[in-house]
């Protein structure tokens, strides 16, 4: 029996609950690196087992089911070749497509998992069309089956504490927020290795032809949660402008050098969405979130400010005081194990813990699919504004004019 908490419109999935699951049986799509590590973290995880392996190279299936065999796992049935996919989507013991492809085949995996009955997680972004996020959306509402996107830096500690923040009301009403994905790859994409990890010919192929943000949702996610999109206030408009190329360095066949991109949102609320990976600058996500009572940045340095005496910045052990008077209970629960498996990506390991947990449970997923699909939404629309000099575009409204109550408190 499917339970959907949204009275008005039973096909709506914001607060879907299925049937609780004893122990999640997941097939694994794709097998490069995060998905190595991500089937590592399974092992590590109650209530879960790995019943399926796909890709489309045989070296990576033997190397997963290296890292289930080491962990006294069961090997699991795999599939290779361009079909497998569908083969494990069709796999009866399996509840859960975890998906960890290229971005382009993201949605096409999730809603053929979907429609087999599965619920579906996908990386980032969920889809690189608006087209693809509506058949994303349609097709959970129709099938009534989870579909997340493993957004992990909504996971990561201080974004978790100023989402705790905002929920107490320390921050009064968000105003502006800024997200960005600035991380200096040159070397990792003139070279296609980075010690190990290949830079694959499809992602360098899709920027090469893309001119805005093509990876808005690490910058988006945590704000979009803080700022109650989808709970109480949307996305509504974005401008999007990109900076020329450059020339002659080894990655100026990528467009669009720098994109900056300014969302509004129902409610008059504006959104700075920045991506860059050809400048020589220091990494950074950006999160900054700034409200009628306080202020919040992570980058370069985690600091917090509060009216009346704003000018006051809280940093260094200050600033670590209010990370511990206000830490998420997802922190305590998850980062000292995370960081012994996963070291710096503990993250990971509370995304999927959490994942897990709401799926054995019968709870709404933390992220829903109208999540997935406006924050992957930005891909097509920061490229269609962008190429039109910064002309405003509407975002869709995929959620059909509902949404969470206000009061719900989600990540908890």
């Amino acid at each position: 029996m499917v339970k959907n908490g949204n009275i008005e419109d039973n096909k709506s999935v914001l607060q879907l609950q299925c049937e609780p699951i004893e122990c999640v049986r997941i097939g694994f799509v794709g097998l490069g690196v995060r998905a190595k590590r991500a089937v590592h973290r399974m092992m590590h995880i109650e209530g879960c087992c790995i019943t399926a392996l796909c890709d489309l190279v045989e070296e990576n299936i033997d190397d997963a089911k290296g890292i289930i065999a080491e962990e006294g796992g069961k090997i699991p049935a795999s599939y290779c070749g361009i079909e497998g996919w569908k083969q494990l989507c069709r796999q009866p013991d399996v509840d859960l497509v975890y998906i960890c492809t290229d971005w382009a085949s993201h949605a096409d995996i999730a809603v053929y998992a979907m429609q087999q009955g599965k619920h579906a997680a996908t990386e980032v972004p969920a889809a690189t069309t608006v087209t693809d996020c509506w058949r994303l959306v349609d097709t959970a509402e129709e099938t009534q089956r989870h579909c997340i996107m493993l957004e992990n830096c909504c996971y990561d500690e201080f974004e978790l504490c100023v989402l705790n923040m905002a929920q107490h009301g320390m921050l009064g009403e968000i105003i502006h927020a800024e997200g960005s994905y600035l991380h200096d790859l040159r070397e990792r994409i003139s070279t296609n290795d980075d010690g190990g990890r290949k830079w694959s010919n499809w992602q360098v192929e899709f920027m090469n032809n893309h001119n805005g943000n093509p990876y808005p949702t690490h910058g988006l996610g945590p704000i979009a949660l803080a700022m109650n999109i989808h709970r109480g206030d949307r996305m509504k408009s974005i401008v999007s402008v990109s900076s020329k190329r450059i020339a002659g360095a080894d990655a100026e066949s990528l467009s669009g050098t720098m994109n900056s991109s300014i969302i509004t949102t129902e409610k008059g609320h504006t959104i700075l969405v920045q991506h860059c990976m050809t400048l020589p600058r220091p990494y950074s996500r950006a999160f900054l979130v700034s409200g009628t009572e306080g202020f919040a940045q992570k980058y370069p340095v985690p600091s917090f400010a509060f009216a009346p005496d704003s000018d006051n910045a809280l940093m260094g052990d200050e600033c670590a005081g209010l990370l511990e008077q206000y830490r998420h209970p997802f922190v305590s629960m998850y980062r000292q194990r995370g960081e012994e498996l996963c070291g710096r990506r503990w993250i990971d390991y509370a995304m999927d813990c959490r994942l897990i947990y709401c799926l054995r449970n019968g709870l709404p997923l933390d992220m829903n699919v109208y999540d997935a699909a406006l924050w992957s939404c930005l891909v097509e629309l920061t490229d269609i504004s962008a190429r039109s000099g910064g002309v405003p575009v509407e975002i869709p409204d995929f959620t059909r004019g509902k949404e969470c109550p206000e009061n719900r408190k989600i990540f908890s």
